[in-house]
């Protein structure tokens, strides 16, 4: 008969298939339970509020034009819905494509007699189709049940819902969408503490899924003779299951629990398991003591080796099933009752059994090592012992041959023929038979044995040790023999620890303060990380049968899962680390004092500080004793991913250092608006302590660590701050950076994501919007020669330039470098509102349009002197004040963002050129060298250029920015479209500002009264700014029209005879100075080609 498993055979192979796909979906299932957006919950109020227009459960499907009908009407929600799909479609085509797995076709295919000579019943009667029709019926089961405990009802209704109205598939003929959400729809379950079960729950969920009423009761038959012990169980990969609350509602189940529930029936258990821990703990400790488990001791006690590792491993199962606490629902008096009572009659300790847990690894792995030893050199010891032994027989026949000389051994032909025969016959046995080889060694020992007492040869001593050697050496191909693959496929079995998957890691804490109080805790952890990575053959075995592309995915998953909580439990030493390196730092800061370079001898006991320095000195050992620890934890596969400690080690202090580094950024740069004086100065120097701290620690620690301490500080930091400004980003994103997208964010070195405390996401936005507050245009005034900010109604100093050199030595480089790349977001927001109003409500303003059309054909020619000068742009201004306000507000806004920008670029410039000189002076030659080509080529297009594929100009731009060498007011922020009245309106604007402003010889412009405040640079850089963005044509029409207005003014004072130039010229004229100014264009315009930007010339004409 062909094996059922076997590769031609298409329906073991059918069946195999499903199982192994059975398996893939539950890891993937477990898996996407993790990146389900939080917003699908609407757990909160703000998502709520925001997105329950958007997101839809089943509810939907009974009026999908109400709700459709409802967006089309709000154009706001649009937007919004069209941004929630762009962030949320690709896990949301992952989740609903992992559902179009389930369909399998298997039974009907079996009925309709698709595989020949093969049917239901036929499949049953085989002992590994009965096993993998149980286990597809099983998984079913599991996969339904992991789905309604690990995404909850409502959350798959919505992701459904908004998958059907995201994708194609409402339009699809052959989806089975509508399957799915019959199958996945709500059951009103809840895995939270205390919820109560759904009625006829979970039967009535099983019910969705069509299973043929035969099969099942055919699988009800295959498994009746099996026994249930426990009235705890795992049914997959650590998900349990108390049978007292799962039983309840099945009346004939419930009962037949009851006798295993009965008081003095659970106390025998209990009291059984406990004297059962007394006796095995010291049994165990016994066995793994230096030098007991010895090969020959393995080998003639095997079968007892093995019942004490099963009784070890029955009891640890039994108590950590049954003293679980996520097994007990607290709000079930009976449940509480039955576990007090097996944790009192159990005597139960978490700490002992742990211990007894630990022991069992640690005895289970030097087992399993050494068969697997004994296993690899099996076959050439036994031949070895048979060669062994074949000799002496043939030296003993020489010795009765009378010819080799030995004491008192007379010549006997018969026993030299009789031990020639021996030997032949031991070098006959065959190691492929086995068991003929294992009876005839039996014999021959007994032979050896009998020619001893017969042949009166104990008498002869040397004749007597050459038989024992033989015998010796025969009793040892016996034991070796007997070495067999079954052994360790019967420890795998025993030695199961798949049920505590989920459950281990209750044990966390005592496993930490173990390896707190003793570091070399790890080596015996190490044994249990290992029993624990055995579960993973649960689900690997069918996947691996079927030679499944799924092997790879489910063993990553799965062994990513293990290797995260390997992770978790050795946490404790960075941690513990990093509380010495604490107080290492506070000595030596606080206590210690720096020794000069001369010193008198009368104070030399005074700078000796034995005490605080004799505590530097043990905390220093503490903290090498603790990677010494790790350290002692070899090289370990654990499922696919190989563990260095080495790297782990590495990997813990990188992710307690983000750890503490991201805490201490949240919380100390966390600013009061309401303060009097600004909190940002004093925030900054306490936050620059704590990082040169940081820093000072991670210089003291990486000799004792054997590690790069600079460059794990410099890594992490860049990481931390950029993260976070990612982060701060995302909200002028459409498209968000979620965590899984990130290059900054990491699954091992995880950088902790706060709740935020005002209206920033991150701490860099809260450092971002204080400076943008203190700095405020509408309360402020900047002088640019000083570049200082001050306040404008008591004139006293808010801040300088020595800000950013504070933002520098606190959060470095990147800080600043992340700060100007927020600072840019801003701008671009800010444009984007700007036109966005300019657009929908100044330009859509008839009123408004006629006043701008007047004015455009009084001041035509632009060349020309407008007639009555004063009293045309007066009446132009007038009419159109009440629109000035919110332009102002905005213009005024990117221009202190563009200072700021330019404050942040020169602090940038100015610390490479101190810090890394060559670096600044290659980045500045290489940028004039690639601009210089730019214009040569398109002078001649013949020379060469970046291709699109070449990114040499976009990583240039990165290195250019982080070393300050860019100019922000050259930059194009966003693309535009063309304006109507573009020049006009922003000449219009301008004019009706200068009566604001007054001219002061020392200061410049000025706002002439605090109560209506107009700053000037960010007035011009902001209008620069703006201009900047749209063709140059603009600008030379916005300027023309600036020069028109000074001649013409300045024409009507002259045939008036008024002497001097009035406030609005001086302002003009003084805007035109700052535009060259901050422009960087000569003030004489000769060489300039006709397609300049600036044309001063109009100015003039």
């Amino acid at each position: 008969m062909v094996d059922f498993l076997a590769e031609n055979n298409l329906c073991g192979q059918a069946i195999l298939r499903i199982v192994s796909r059975g398996n893939a979906i539950i890891a993937e299932l477990l898996r996407l339970s993790d990146f389900i957006p939080t917003v699908f919950r609407l757990k909160d109020k703000s998502d709520q509020q925001k997105y329950g227009d958007i997101i839809c459960d089943f509810s939907y499907f009974k009026g999908p034009e109400y709700y459709e009908g409802k967006l089309e009407t709000k154009p706001e929600l649009q937007d919004l819905d069209e941004e929630f799909r762009e962030n949320n479609i690709e896990i949301l085509y992952d989740y609903c494509q992992m559902h179009k797995k389930w369909k399998a076709l298997y039974l009907d295919d079996l009925n309709e007699g698709v595989y020949i000579q093969q049917t239901l019943e036929t499949v049953l009667l085989n002992e590994d189709g009965k096993q993998l029709l149980c286990e597809a019926l099983y998984l079913y089961g599991v996969m339904l049940l992991v789905i309604d405990q690990k995404i909850e009802g409502e959350v798959r209704e919505r992701m459904l819902v908004s998958y059907y109205r995201y994708s194609a598939a409402r339009s699809s003929a052959d989806s089975n969408l509508d399957d799915i959400c019959k199958l996945l729809r709500s059951t009103g379950y809840s895995s939270q503490p205390g919820a109560k079960r759904p009625p006829s729950y979970p039967e009535s969920y099983f019910q969705r899924v069509p299973i043929s009423p035969t099969f099942v009761s055919m699988v009800i038959g295959r498994l009746r003779s099996d026994d249930i012990y426990n009235q705890v169980i795992s049914i997959y990969m650590g998900i349990t299951v108390n049978l007292v609350e799962a039983w309840e509602p099945y009346k004939a189940a419930k009962v037949a629990l009851n006798y295993t529930l009965d008081t003095a029936n659970i106390k025998e258990q209990a009291c059984r398991y406990a004297s059962g821990l007394e006796t095995l703990r010291p049994q165990v400790q016994q066995l793994l003591k230096e030098g007991f488990l010895r090969e020959e001791i393995v080998l003639d006690h095997i079968p007892k080796l093995l019942n004490c590792l099963r009784d070890c491993n029955v009891a640890i199962r039994w108590l950590m099933l049954h003293t679980a606490e996520s097994v007990y629902d607290p709000n079930n008096k009976r449940l509480r009752q039955i576990k007090d009572q097996v944790i009192n009659d159990s005597k139960y300790n978490p700490k002992i059994l742990f211990q007894l847990l630990l022991d069992t690894a640690q005895f289970e792995f030097i087992l399993k090592e050494m068969f697997k030893q004994m296993l690899s050199e099996k076959q050439i010891k036994w031949e070895n012992y048979k060669k062994e032994g074949s000799e002496r027989m043939t030296e003993l026949a020489e010795v009765f041959s009378g010819v080799k000389p030995l004491t008192r051994v007379e010549k006997n032909e018969n026993l030299q023929a009789w031990f020639r025969e021996i030997s032949k016959q031991i070098e006959s046995l065959n190691y492929e038979d086995s068991t003929a080889a294992g009876r005839k060694t039996v014999q021959l020992i007994q032979a050896l044995v009998e020619v001893q007492e017969f042949h009166q040869l104990e008498s002869n001593l040397q004749v007597c040790q050459f038989l024992a050697d033989t015998r010796k050496f025969l009793h040892q191909m016996i034991r070796t023999i007997n070495i067999k693959e079954e052994v360790l496929i019967t420890m795998q079995i025993v030695g199961d620890l798949s049920y505590a998957w989920q459950l281990i890691d209750s044990f966390t804490s005592i496993m930490q303060e173990s390896i707190r109080v003793n570091p070399s805790m790890v080596t015996k952890l190490r044994a249990t990380f290992l029993k624990l990575a055995s579960a993973l053959d649960l689900p690997l075995l069918r996947i691996n049968q079927a030679n499944s592309p799924d092997l790879l995915s489910v063993s990553q998953f799965y062994s990513g899962e293990l290797v995260a909580y390997v992770r978790k439990v050795l946490q404790i030493i960075p941690e513990s680390m990093f509380t010495s390196l604490a107080r290492i730092i506070k000595l030596q800061i606080h206590d210690i004092m720096e020794v000069p370079t001369r010193l008198d001898k009368d104070k030399l006991k005074d700078y000796a500080q034995l005490g605080a320095r004799y505590e530097v000195a043990k905390l220093t050992h503490a903290i090498s004793i603790f990677t010494e620890g790790i350290l002692m934890m070899k090289t370990t596969l654990v499922g696919i991913i190989k563990v260095d400690p080495k790297q782990l080690l590495e990997d813990g202090i990188r992710k307690e250092l983000v750890r503490r580094v991201a805490f201490a950024l949240h919380k100390g740069l966390t600013f009061n608006p309401k303060a009097k004086t600004s909190e940002l100065m004093p925030k900054l120097k306490d936050m620059a302590a704590t990082m040169d701290g940081f820093y000072r620690s991670f210089e003291y620690i990486q000799d004792y660590v054997s590690i790069y301490g600079l460059k794990i500080w410099q890594e992490e930091v860049s990481r931390i701050i950029n993260y976070n400004v990612e982060q701060e980003c995302n909200s002028f994103l459409r498209t968000k950076i979620q965590d899984w997208q990130s290059v900054y964010q990491s699954t091992h070195i995880p950088i902790p994501k706060y709740s935020p405390v005002d209206e920033s996401a991150t701490f860099i936005g809260r450092l971002c919007r204080e400076i943008l507050r203190i700095t405020d245009p509408k309360v402020t005034c900047y002088i640019d020669q000083m570049n200082t900010w001050y306040d404008m109604r008591t004139h006293q100093e808010v801040t300088n330039n020595r800000l950013f050199s504070e933002i520098q030595h606190t959060l470095g480089t990147f800080g600043l470098n992340g700060l100007d790349r927020l600072l840019c977001f801003m701008i671009v927001k800010e444009l984007q509102n700007f036109l966005n109003m300019l657009q929908k409500t100044i330009l859509r303003d008839k009123a408004v349009v006629d006043i701008f059309k007047v004015l455009l054909s009084a001041v035509n020619p632009v060349k020309g002197i407008v007639a009555n000068a004063a009293k045309v742009y007066a009446n132009a201004v007038a009419k159109t004040q009440k629109i000035w306000a919110s332009y102002l507000d905005a213009i005024l806004k990117v221009g202190q963002m563009q200072i700021l920008r330019q404050q942040i670029a020169n602090e940038l410039n100015y610390s490479c050129k101190f810090d890394s000189k060559h670096l600044a002076a290659a980045l500045d030659n290489l940028n004039k060298s690639l601009l210089a080509d730019i214009e040569a080529h398109y002078q001649d297009p013949t020379l060469p250029y970046p291709k699109e594929d070449n990114t040499l100009l976009y990583e240039i731009t990165a290195y250019l920015e982080a070393a300050g060498i860019h100019n922000p007011l050259n930059k194009i922020y966003i693309t535009t479209k063309r304006l109507p009245y573009f020049p006009i309106v922003n000449f219009l604007f301008l004019i009706a500002q200068l009566p604001k402003l007054q001219y002061s010889k020392n200061q410049g412009m000025t706002c002439r009264k605090a109560a209506d405040p107009v700053d000037w640079p960010p007035l011009v850089l902001g209008l620069l700014t703006l201009l900047k963005q749209f063709h140059s044509r603009y600008t030379e029409q916005f300027l023309a029209l600036i020069g028109q207005f000074i001649r013409s003014i300045m024409e009507q004072c002259t045939s008036q005879r008024i002497p001097e130039m009035p406030s609005d010229v001086v302002g003009a004229l003084m805007f035109l100075e700052d535009y060259v100014h901050y422009t960087k264009l000569p003030r004489k315009v000769r060489n300039f080609p006709d397609s300049s930007p600036l044309r001063l010339k109009i100015i003039l004409n």
